[in-house]
Formats: structure tokens, C-alpha cells, sequence
């Protein structure tokens, strides 16, 4: 079994999170806790508490535990062999799962979900009967958690009295949540600012590249730096970036409820291969590399049923800077803004007139106007590819950060006071030291090939940073 999948088997569309002591529960029979670790706590909706309530009744329960960081839970029973000369009965068992909401959304409960690929013994049913094996909880669609609030709710797993005694049935089930929202803006900020804890979260991000990697064939290119969750997608994809996403992906906007369409591409799009990281993977005798590649995320609440037709997609390309040795340094980060546009509708491998996922290589940005910064903005053109965006030299925005960096050396020099804006104008003029030099007299010189996409982050807390200052030193004054 490829290792993602052993990673991912126990995290089908996970709402992840666990608590700062981790409590993993391993059980036979009877629950037993074993094992602890220090970790930061992190946001999310995650289960804390699983136990069996009360006793199995004709029922042998192997082994159940929920995943860490997740709202899944994968469990193993069969229904126990009769007494001598005793009739067949349907078995049942009841755990007790408790769940922490540790964000501040309200998590809405949507539903039970499986899939029955994955399982030992095929597809699972909600409602109970004599041939089946059922899953149902004891809450109704539209169950809240309030931030920084607990949920207890039961599951009742049974196995119906005609199915054959002794028969495990190996389960993974998730519990599946959803964030409620104000805005569309604000709903793919969320998903934005969560895949840049994706990325800088060592675990999230060695789990990313492995199922890109796992995944090449050695013929077709393209599945080695690209994955998704659309409805298209290969079943063990989705499955990947549901549970990286932890339900923040299914959102109620306004009440309206919205899923939320994701394609990650990982590849080169500034032309630098100092920037980014690399990947290299070898599968049946063929070889994919990549370097200095940027990771992509390409956003659309469309349903994509539209073959032949195009989708509004909205696109934001994240880097990260590394060492001499090739270490990454100080982590990723958004370059750029976050870009409405539009890509046709496709089948998930780029079929043409199929349905079900868009071409992110086809991704053309709409006309519009982005303000990195209170001193720069600047135009976008309809028909301009994501690799223009991020190749883009701007003579103004080059102008405007040398002027920031003028003012940033003035505070710096004329230092008379300590306070959180000079402490954040020497950070900002630090940060930014990669794209300018030092003429004779120590004064910075802004490099005039720097890229646009480089310096939107860097004028975004500069002149932040400079303004903070400017006003603390007016006040001592």
C-alpha cells in the first residue's frame, strides 16, 4: 500500500485538529489511551473524546479509534456466533464521540460520509435492517458547534441479523462539518489563509507532496504536480485534499450552503528556481522533476457540469525563499494577490468535453485592479496567464518600494524612541534587504529587475510598517 495511502486511509475528508496533549485512542474491547505529545493547538474542528457507551450487545468490537488532527473514525466489529443451538440476533455497538470546535466559525454538522472503496466490506448504509451494516448518529443535519465550544453526540454501528457471524467489517466514517461564513470573500480567505498552514505545517505539507508523488505513473506528466478535489477527481485525490482542508472546504454562505472546488498545482511560475521547492520521482521508468516550483491553488464554487464552457476561478500562487543548501527559509508565503479569473471546464485528466474540473494551464485572469498597499495598485488585463502575473517587472511598484525604503532608512537612522512601529520598520527593512543593495553612503538602492509578484508582500508591510512608526514619532512630538 502506497505510504499517502496509509497516511490518508484513517483521514477521509478529516476535520483536523487534536488538543495540545494528544490522547490517541487505541481500543480492544475496552478503550485504553496510550501515548502523549506537546503540540501547538492548532484551528479546527476535531474529535477529543471517543469511548464506547455502555456495553456491545452480540457483538465483538476489534478495534476502533478516531485519527488525530481529524473528525474521523475507523473501527473494526463482527457480529458474534450465536450459543449452541441459539437463533441469529442483530449486534450493535455505541460510541460516545466528543468533538472540540477551535476556531472562531461556527461549525454546522452536514453529514456521515464514506466512501466504499476504501473499506473491507463495501458500502455502508444509514439505516439500519436485517441484510446490512449501518451507521446512524444521533444528531440531525444542521447541528452547530459554537467557537471555542464541545459537541457530544452518539453513533450506533449494528450489523444486521442475516449477515454472517464472525465476518469483520472494517470501517473509516467522517463526520462531516462545515464552517458557516458572512462573505464568498470571506470564504475564500479562509480557504487561502488554511492552505498556507498547509504549507507550513511540516506534517500537512510531507503529506501534500507525498500524494504527488505516489500518485505519477511514469507516463502521464501531469499527475505529479497536480491534485484536487473536484468532483471529477480520482477518489484517493479527493480523499488527500478534503482531509488537508479539515472541512474548511464545505461552507455555509449566508445560509446558502457552498462547496468549495480546489486544484493544487505545484511547478515553476516565476522563472526561478531560487524560489519554490523541487520534487524529483520516478515511477515505471519514467522521471518527473520540477524546480524552484511555486504551489498554486486554484478556487471555483461552480458546479462544473458545463462541458465546453468556462468556470470563474479564482487563483494565488504561494513561494517560499531557500538557503545556499536548499533549505527553506522562513516558510511560505502568498506573492502576488489573489486573482479572479476563469478556466474552461474540463474532465479531471483535461478531457476535452467532459465535465467535472476546469484547466489551470488555461487559467486567464479577469480585467481588474489589486492595491498590494495604500501608495501602489496596479491593473490586471483580461486574457493575462497566471506565469505573467508572477513574471511581471513593474517600473512603479519598484518606484514606490524605493521610496518606502527611503523612509523606512530615515526612522532607522534618526532612531529616538523604541516602540512596536520601529521594531516593525526595522523587521520590514530587514525582509525586504533581498531585492535592494547599498550605494557608498549605506543608503538602499532597489533593484530594478525585481518582480512584481515578489514585492506585493514586501510593500504590503513595509509601508505598514512605516506608517505605524510615522505616527508614533508625530504623537512624541
Amino acid at each position: 500500500m502506497a505510504k499517502w495511502m496509509k497516511i490518508f486511509l484513517c483521514g477521509v475528508l478529516s476535520l483536523s485538529f487534536l488538543f495540545t496533549t494528544l490522547g490517541y485512542a487505541a481500543l480492544t474491547d475496552t478503550l485504553s489511551i496510550s501515548g502523549s505529545a506537546e503540540i501547538n493547538i492548532p484551528d479546527g474542528l476535531y474529535i477529543v473524546e471517543m469511548t464506547v457507551d455502555g456495553s456491545a450487545s452480540n457483538l465483538d468490537v476489534h478495534t476502533f479509534e478516531f485519527t488525530p488532527y481529524s473528525t474521523t473514525v475507523e473501527s473494526t466489529i463482527s457480529r458474534a456466533r450465536p450459543l449452541w443451538g441459539g437463533s441469529q440476533q442483530a449486534g450493535s455497538v455505541t460510541y460516545k464521540i466528543r468533538v472540540f470546535n477551535n476556531t472562531d466559525y461556527v461549525y454546522t454538522y452536514r453529514d456521515l460520509y464514506y466512501q466504499s472503496d476504501l473499506y473491507d466490506n463495501g458500502s455502508v448504509s444509514k439505516s439500519s435492517g436485517n441484510s446490512r451494516f449501518s451507521v446512524v448518529t444521533d444528531f440531525p443535519d444542521g447541528e452547530t458547534v459554537q467557537p471555542r465550544d464541545y459537541l457530544t453526540f452518539y453513533v450506533t454501528y449494528t450489523i444486521g441479523r442475516n449477515l454472517s457471524a464472525n465476518n469483520q467489517y472494517h470501517t473509516l466514517l467522517n463526520y462531516q462539518f462545515g464552517i458557516n461564513i458572512n462573505s464568498a470573500e470571506q470564504a475564500r480567505n479562509a480557504v487561502y489563509d488554511k492552505f498556507l498552514d498547509i504549507l507550513n505545517t511540516t506534517s500537512s505539507y510531507d503529506q501534500l507532496i507525498d500524494v504527488l508523488d505516489d500518485k505519477y505513473n511514469g507516463v502521464d506528466y501531469w499527475r505529479s504536480n497536480y491534485v484536487g478535489n473536484v468532483g471529477d477527481a480520482i477518489n484517493n485525490d479527493m480523499v488527500t485534499v478534503e482531509s488537508l482542508f479539515a472541512g474548511q472546504l464545505n461552507m455555509s454562505i449566508g445560509g446558502s450552503t457552498t462547496k468549495a472546488w480546489v486544484l493544487i498545482k505545484h511547478e515553476d511560475l516565476d522563472g526561478n528556481e531560487k524560489t519554490g521547492d523541487d520534487y524529483s520521482v520516478t515511477a515505471n521508468g519514467g522521471t518527473a522533476v520540477g524546480k524552484g516550483c511555486e504551489m498554486t491553488l486554484y478556487l471555483t464554487t461552480e458546479l462544473l457540469n458545463n462541458a465546453g464552457g468556462s468556470a470563474e476561478v479564482y487563483a494565488a500562487t504561494f513561494t517560499c525563499d531557500r538557503d545556499s543548501a536548499g533549505n527553506i527559509v522562513g516558510g511560505w508565503y502568498l506573492v502576488g494577490d489573489t486573482y479572479q479569473g476563469t478556466a474552461p471546464v474540463v474532465g479531471y485528466g483535461g478531457e476535452e468535453n467532459e465535465t467535472g474540473s476546469f484547466v489551470t494551464d488555461r487559467w486567464v485572469a479577469s480585467a481588474g485592479t489589486y492595491s498590494p498597499c495604500d501608495s501602489f495598485s496596479y491593473t490586471v488585463a483580461s486574457g493575462t496567464s497566471m506565469r505573467t502575473l508572477m513574471q511581471t517587472v513593474d517600473p512603479n511598484a519598484i518606484r514606490v518600494f524605493q521610496t518606502l525604503l527611503d523612509e523606512a532608512k530615515e526612522i532607522i537612522d534618526n532612531r529616538n524612541y523604541a516602540g512596536p512601529g520601529m521594531i516593525a520598520v526595522e523587521d520590514a527593512y530587514e525582509n525586504a534587504s533581498k531585492y535592494y543593495t547599498l550605494d557608498a553612503n549605506n543608503n538602499p538602492v532597489a533593484n530594478s529587475n525585481t518582480l512584481r509578484a515578489w514585492l506585493c508582500p514586501i510593500l504590503t508591510e513595509l509601508e505598514h510598517a512605516v506608517r505605524v512608526a510615522q505616527k508614533e514619532i508625530e504623537n512624541l512630538n
